[in-house]
């Protein structure tokens, strides 16, 4: 009660302790876990293999995602710093999904968590690579005109160098 009549107080943001599984992602596989607390900013979690500190994570809770970093880690029990704010009543309110969540690795899977689809990025790369070859063929091109005509410019010259003395005696003679 004293803390909150002092002035610039702010209270402390609400976080919802829950027991929600989830799945995690730190990688090269899924993990089950435990969403224990929950806050707009992050998460406390908890899970039998918890990732390192400063590890990125992506947990599911149906079809709501949560990318964050790992901030803290005691044990099992690991804390997440979000990257944006959390809708707390969605992910709390969100049923937990049959099967395991699909990833953009899966063959066939319409789940895609880039703004460009893989297809699409992949057919601009191939874009960007046929440009790339086009401009590095014409200048190639160019840098060989450019000595050919270099070369044969010296060749003139020394042609005409070695024609010429002898020509020039044959003229005074005359």
């Amino acid at each position: 009660m004293l803390k909150s009549l002092q002035i610039g107080y702010k209270p402390r943001e609400a976080r919802q302790p829950v027991l929600i599984p989830a799945r995690m992602n730190t990688g090269p596989s899924w993990t089950e876990v435990v969403i224990h607390n929950l806050s707009s900013g992050g998460a406390l979690l908890a899970c039998d293999d918890a990732p390192n500190r400063g590890t990125y994570v992506e947990i599911r809770r149906g079809k709501q995602t949560i990318v964050g970093r790992v901030v803290w880690r005691k044990e099992r029990f690991f804390g997440i710093q979000a990257q944006g704010r959390l809708d707390v009543a969605a992910i709390i309110n969100e049923p937990r999904l049959a099967s395991r969540p699909k990833s953009a690795n899966d063959p066939g899977s319409a789940y895609e968590r880039r703004s460009q689809s893989r297809m699409e990025a992949d057919a601009q790369i191939a874009r960007q690579l046929e440009n790339s070859r086009r401009w590095s063929a014409a200048f190639q091109y160019g840098i060989f005109l450019v000595l050919a005509l270099s070369a044969a410019g010296l060749a003139a010259t020394e042609v005409y160098q070695l024609l010429s003395h002898p020509l020039s005696q044959v003229q005074s003679h005359l």
